[in-house]
């Protein structure tokens, strides 16, 4: 873990306060009705909307390659952690959709997110670059987060 995500590593051992404060007070000086969250900000964003349980009323929380069911690399290291090997949408999240390209080394394991976390909606397999399958620009270009936004399917 060290080796591949040094942010990740460096997030859970010593920067992780910080960095939710600035997204908790991000997210209540705005407001979103949408937040969308990639790769280890996915992490962030879940743990800030815990913290503010009941503060906020979010319509989609939108994950794009997102780590959090990474077993013995981030997903027991959550905060709050999971409950008997299951993990809850944040409070005042009304819909939560995950977005993966097959092909994401980050997003593993595959499908695991709607498997433990409560209330994890899953779009199907996706490609969106065959050559580097977790940039955030591409996850945004693909009509599949488009559909997620405005509740359609592509």
């Amino acid at each position: 873990m060290r080796l591949f995500f040094p942010e990740v590593t460096r997030y859970f051992a010593a920067g992780r306060e910080p960095v939710r404060e600035r997204v908790r007070a991000a997210l209540l000086r705005h407001r979103p009705e949408v937040v969308v969250a990639h790769s280890l900000g996915s992490v962030v964003a879940y743990e800030a909307l815990h913290d503010l349980a009941g503060e906020l009323d979010v319509r989609l929380l939108l994950t794009l390659g997102s780590p959090l069911a990474l077993p013995n690399a981030v997903f027991h290291r959550l905060d709050p952690g999971p409950l008997e090997g299951r993990g809850t949408r944040p409070p005042g999240v009304r819909r939560w959709v995950d977005i993966a390209d097959v092909g994401d080394f980050v997003a593993i394991p595959k499908g695991a997110l709607a498997r433990v976390f409560e209330g994890v909606e899953e779009q199907p397999a996706i490609s969106i670059a065959p050559l580097w399958p977790h940039s955030v620009l591409d996850y945004l270009r693909h009509p599949s987060v488009a559909g997620a936004v405005t509740g359609c399917r592509p």
